[in-house]
């Protein structure tokens, strides 16, 4: 097992690189088409219900199944500057999460701008912790990506345990990997708190 280490460890670092590559080009993507909509929606108000309704189904269909469709659907490989990249299943899970991102940061800004419009900045501004909070929730759920094959840390996980013999050693290397998304997420969760209990007091100050 501490041979194996010495494997494991660098490439689950690379693939948790890959978690958070997939987050943040899904949260750009999602401020990049959410926000606007926002706008619109705040702007005007015939635009209401066929947003309203756009939102509602991004949030209802299933990350997991739109992967697989898109898997399906994008090209076999993505030409960038004449060179030929592989990525369809990157690809197909970093948009099956921008979906989602897409509705979640509407509603977000949509909320923001309702409280500028009163005045609430303290309150508007909670849309920021808001956005790091999307974030973290994309990190959690890329792991899906690991059942078309992208080499993140649940699929460099999943792929370092079948090669251990012993069951010990499986329930070892995963009690591993928890401890490891347990520390970072419990860390990013307790900056994100102190954000907003600090924005929270600047409000009310």
């Amino acid at each position: 097992m501490t041979e194996h280490l010495s494997t494991f460890l660098p490439e689950l670092f690379n693939g948790f690189l890959i978690n958070l590559w997939v987050a943040f080009l899904s949260v750009v993507i999602g401020l990049v088409f959410g926000l606007p909509l926002a706008l619109i929606r705040d702007r005007l108000h015939w635009a209401e219900v066929p947003i309203r309704l756009s939102i509602r189904v991004m949030q209802a269909a299933p990350v997991y199944v739109i992967m697989f469709f898109l898997l399906n659907l994008l090209p076999a490989h993505v030409s960038i500057l004449g060179w030929k990249i592989a990525a369809t299943g990157l690809a197909a899970l970093i948009l099956s999460q921008a979906i989602n991102m897409v509705a979640y940061m509407e509603e977000n800004g949509l909320q923001a701008l309702g409280h500028l419009h009163r005045g609430e900045i303290a309150q508007a501004v909670l849309f920021l912790p808001n956005v790091m909070r999307g974030f973290i929730v994309v990190v959690m759920s890329s792991g899906i990506g690991a059942a078309i094959g992208v080499s993140e840390a649940v699929g460099v996980t999943l792929r370092h345990a079948q090669r251990l013999p012993d069951l010990s050693d499986r329930v070892l290397l995963f009690l591993l990997v928890i401890a490891f998304f347990v520390s970072v997420f419990g860390t990013l969760n307790a900056i994100l708190r102190r954000v907003m209990r600090r924005l929270a007091a600047a409000g009310r100050g």
